[in-house]
């Protein structure tokens, strides 16, 4: 049985050419994924994962596809529609003119037939015959004497109206013109008085046509940098202000307050009242500048307290309080200056020892910062840059508060060295011992600021930073009672502490040539016992050269002893020297055994004192005691 199977055979889909071309390709990317920045391995994993699992469609073609006739089908609308339109307003504007060229050929007809027919429309030929429409010129009524001469001078006061308007115009624009000119030479000299002192004038970052001036420091944070920018305004009258737009109009100052058991005593602010200060630009330039720089350095000297702690210092919010000697204390803040505040307070004179501290220690934290501003410049200008990092280095603390604690903790240290050696001495000069004293003097002092060397690229101020920065160290020297040694005391200060030298100076036949030359310390009272042991031997050294009865029985306690008879009698004399009493005991002991002890001391003060040389050539004796 024949039976008929109809087979529908399909051939393969042909791969278009322009489908796989790169921009093709490019684009159908973009259209799925978007940007290739949005393409990554890790998400063309996913993908995958999510189509073998049968969780998305890959339909992407086909959804590309069926959108792509879609937009082309809207343009294309579109491109019509707009075809239309301007075949429309051609066709309005080609009936527009051809309605007038018929008019102005129908016109002209009457006179010029043969051209103006060559102009005229087939269906106005149809309706209208030639020459239909014309024109005449017609003569205007002439005007009367009167009438004329009504109008020439209604012509002529018309004329002389706006002559006289222009030039009240040209005189209004030539008074406005000078005094723009006033003010505009008075804008550019005040312009240039302010260049002329030395500030930068430059263009505003974000208004080019206005003027600015940069009070900053260039070597300040970043912060503080950006904001020592301000601009130069115009007045009415052509002067010049400083903008300093959402800063603060009232200045803060540093002031640093001297207070004694919690009671104010000394502060460095000076009393200025505001309607004495200068008020011109500059003035207002250098108290902005002022202001910044005490912020600047109010900020650092912050973080520099927090780190030091454990010295005693408190940072609070108040201010920072810096402790010092006698229940004395340094407290820094930011105090906006009134007229009433007063740098004396409580009645203290302004010559006082408090006033001098507080402004002296206000100068030296700004010396000390524009110190760190200068370091900064040389170290961005002088040495290699470091290498290319993605972090932003730290900005390192400054050194401002550290000097200064090291220069109170000398200056301590050497009022004491002070009162120590005015004491020994007044001892002395009791006993008719004349002891030579050089007193401490360090490099901060007048002899030695002037001393300082300094170079032609460093001011002075500079090398006095920088000296103060350094360990400090002072000196003094001693001539002992002998006029044969010396003593030279080396008294060194730093962030740690304090430390002292004492170098010895002495013959060799000297008994202080037995002992070491140079004796290092950390404390002032072992400095002073070492003092007072090395005077008290070289007062036994004069006792044993003066008188040859006396012979050494111990060096280093200072005793010396006689044989004055010979049944085995004994004396023994003792030297014993402190800070402000210098005593002599003797111990006389008898064939017997019995022991009589006597002794002489002189305080400073006291009155009808023997001469030490004296009594040591005649004690023991019956008659002295």
């Amino acid at each position: 049985m024949a039976c008929d199977i109809s087979v529908f055979l399909r051939a393969w889909p042909t791969i278009k050419t322009e489908d796989q071309n790169l921009s093709f390709l490019i684009a159908r990317i973009n259209g799925q994924k978007g940007s290739f920045r949005n393409v990554t391995e890790q998400s063309l994993e996913q993908d995958i994962r999510a189509v073998e699992a049968g969780k998305v469609q890959d339909s992407d073609d086909e959804q590309y596809l069926d959108e792509k006739p879609e937009t082309t089908k809207s343009r294309k609308d579109e491109v019509l529609i707009g075809r239309d339109e301007i075949l429309k307003q051609i066709g309005q504007a080609q009936n527009d003119s051809g309605q007038a060229l018929d008019f102005i050929s129908l016109l002209l007809s009457r006179h010029i037939p043969k051209q103006a027919e060559a102009t005229i429309s087939p269906y106005l030929k149809q309706q209208l015959p030639i020459g239909t429409l014309g024109l005449e010129i017609t003569q205007s009524t002439p005007k009367s004497e009167s009438r004329r001469t009504d109008d020439e001078l209604i012509s002529t006061g018309w004329k002389l109206q706006s002559l006289s308007t222009t030039a009240d115009s040209l005189l209004a624009s030539a008074t406005r013109l000078g005094t723009e000119m006033e003010q505009e030479a008075k804008h550019w000299e005040e312009v240039l008085s302010v260049q002329k002192k030395g500030w930068s004038i430059c263009r505003l970052p974000r208004e080019r046509h206005n003027l600015g001036v940069r009070y900053g420091f260039a070597e300040a944070a970043a912060e503080y940098r950006d904001r020592g920018l301000a601009a130069l305004r115009r007045n009415e009258d052509g002067s010049i202000f400083l903008d300093l737009g959402l800063q603060a109009p009232v200045s803060r100052r540093l002031r640093v307050t001297v207070k004694q058991s919690s009671r104010t005593t000394a502060s460095s602010l000076v009393s200025i009242a505001i309607e004495n200060e200068d008020q011109s630009v500059e003035g207002s330039i250098r108290r902005a500048r002022n202001a910044i720089y005490d912020e600047e350095l109010y900020h650092e000297m912050y973080r520099e307290a927090r780190s030091l702690t454990n010295r005693g210092i408190q940072c609070m919010t108040e201010g920072i309080t810096i402790p010092l000697e006698q229940e004395r204390s340094l407290t820094v803040d930011l105090a906006e200056q009134s007229i009433e505040e007063s740098g004396i307070v409580d009645g203290a004179s302004p010559y006082s020892t408090e006033c001098y501290l507080a402004r002296a220690f206000c100068l030296a934290c700004k010396l000390l910062l524009s110190h760190a501003h200068r370091q900064n410049y040389n170290l961005r200008t002088r040495q290699l840059p470091p290498p290319l990092t993605d972090r932003k280095p730290p900005r390192p603390v400054y050194s401002i508060l550290r000097p200064l604690l090291a220069l109170l903790q000398q200056q301590s240290a050497l009022n004491d060295h002070s009162d120590f050696l005015q004491s020994i001495y007044a001892t002395l000069k009791t006993g008719d011992l004349i002891m030579m004293v050089e007193p401490p003097t360090g490099v901060l002092g007048v002899l030695g600021m002037l001393h300082l060397k300094t170079s032609a690229d460093e001011p002075l101020m500079e090398t006095l930073a920088a000296a103060t920065c350094s360990p400090l160290q002072a000196q003094s020297k001693i001539t002992m009672p002998s006029a044969s040694s010396f003593l030279t005391v080396y008294i060194r200060t730093h962030v740690q502490g304090t430390e002292y030298k004492i170098v010895i100076d002495t013959p060799p036949s000297s008994f202080l040539a037995q002992l070491p030359q140079e004796t290092s310390f950390t404390s002032a009272a072992e400095m002073e016992n070492h003092i007072l042991h090395l005077l008290t031997l070289d007062l036994v050294s004069i006792i044993s050269a003066e008188n040859k009865r006396w012979q050494i029985l111990s060096l280093h306690e200072s005793q010396l002893s006689t044989d004055t008879s010979a049944d085995g009698s004994l004396e023994v004399l003792s030297i014993s020297l402190e800070k402000s009493k210098l005593l002599v005991s003797c111990c006389a002991t008898n064939k017997d055994g019995d022991v009589v002890r006597s002794s002489v001391s002189w305080i400073p003060g006291s009155e009808d004192n023997l001469a030490f040389r004296e009594v040591v050539r005649t004690i023991g004796a019956e008659e002295v005691f």
